[in-house]
């Protein structure tokens, strides 16, 4: 058995936190993790149900929600808190006997780096962001790259569009692994509750990026049609509440009496099994799209923009549609063609669970990774 650190610098149950969480639950005998967070909270909370080797080492919360593009006299206190904080966790690693670190986020991918440094252990840095404006900043978005051609001894990625961004040199030690669905593939119909109504569900955390604001155009055209609904999942995480009361503000003045807010949902799956169709609005290149993931495995059929890793999931025009992103009016057309052709969206419905089972299985996941730690470590 080989014992593996795995850093983040948050606990909240975003999409990075969620696949570190099927990977973690879902490891083999090979590997035992040790899980330092930076905070307690929810995935901190979830992975002590399943045993695992939680320790949160609290890190400054203006450096844990510190904007990545923020460029000013508070970034070199942010660097010398990491750094600090890297220092701190390479006593614990030596100590713990950890033989690599492999970083959840790109803070944890920077103290991390620090840690390994003074440990003497190799890190892998799981890149799960489009490193590229607009999601950042050109000067950021290239310091990255740079770093990243350099500082970790192996690069995972969760597409092969995230790893195209970094644009790292072939002798780089890189893996592509997708984030993976880890619970029964299948569609539960007794679970809807109304079969009159067609809603249609976004899920995802209220950024501007994310464009909810984008399905909330579309929903305005559909307000005649009583039957259809739109549920908004998901609530502002990183400073994003701003946003969220523009979208609260865009809902009443127009009068959006078809779309509900569900806000924090814990059990999104059990929400999916409720809806007809799901819709992904990023109008900048989503790294990957796990919830789109998991809305194929329950059965449901996708639109989603096509960027980024949503290209690398959905087939169009075969588990769903691939449309252009920040267009309102052709997201609703699309939706309008999903209510209209009820033969084609179900068997949309069962090409996309075809694709979970064929393509994005944890176990698929796990072997990658294990394989890959090996490599990794043999090489360092």
């Amino acid at each position: 058995m080989i014992r593996i650190a795995f850093l983040d610098h948050t606990a909240k149950w975003s999409g990075g936190e969620v696949a570190l969480y099927n990977i973690l639950t879902n490891l083999n005998d090979d590997i035992t993790p040790l899980v330092i967070l930076a905070e307690e909270g929810e995935l901190a909370d979830r992975l002590r149900v399943h045993g695992v080797d939680v320790r949160v080492i609290p890190l400054s919360e203006k450096v844990r929600h510190r904007n990545r593009n923020a460029l000013n006299w508070g970034s070199i206190a942010a660097g010398l808190s990491m750094f600090t904080y890297g220092r701190k966790l390479a006593r614990l690693l030596k100590q713990e006997h950890v033989v690599c670190i492999h970083t959840n986020s790109l803070k944890s991918a920077l103290y991390g780096a620090v840690a390994a440094k003074f440990s003497g252990i190799p890190v892998i840095w799981h890149i799960r962001d489009h490193i590229n404006p607009p999601y950042m900043k050109p000067i950021v978005a290239k310091a990255v790259k740079l770093l990243s051609r350099f500082v970790p001894n192996g690069v995972i990625a969760n597409s092969e569009s995230t790893l195209h961004a970094l644009s790292l040199p072939e002798k780089k030690k890189t893996l592509v692994v997708y984030s993976a669905f880890a619970k029964e593939i299948g569609r539960k119909e007794s679970l809807k509750k109304d079969k009159d109504e067609f809603i249609i569900l976004l899920v995802g955390r209220l950024a501007h990026w994310k464009g909810q604001h984008i399905l909330l155009e579309a929903a305005k055209s559909f307000l005649p049609n009583k039957n259809v609904k739109f549920w908004l999942a998901g609530d502002a995480l990183f400073g994003e509440d701003e946003y969220k009361k523009t979208l609260q503000q865009q809902i009443k003045s127009n009068g959006l009496s078809n779309v509900s807010m569900l806000g924090h949902v814990n059990n999104v799956l059990e929400l999916m099994h409720q809806v007809d169709l799901l819709v992904h609005t990023s109008i900048t290149p989503e790294p990957f799209g796990q919830v789109i993931v998991e809305g194929m495995a329950v059965g449901l059929p996708v639109i989603a923009s096509n960027e980024g890793g949503p290209v690398e999931i959905v087939v169009h025009n075969k588990t769903g549609l691939l449309i252009t992103p920040r267009d309102p009016e052709l997201l609703r057309h699309s939706i309008q063609w999903m209510l209209d052709h009820p033969d084609e969206r179900k068997l949309m419905s069962e090409n996309a669970l075809k694709r979970v089972e064929s393509d994005f299985t944890i176990d698929r996941t796990i072997k990658k990774i294990t394989t890959y730690y090996k490599r990794v470590i043999v090489k360092a």
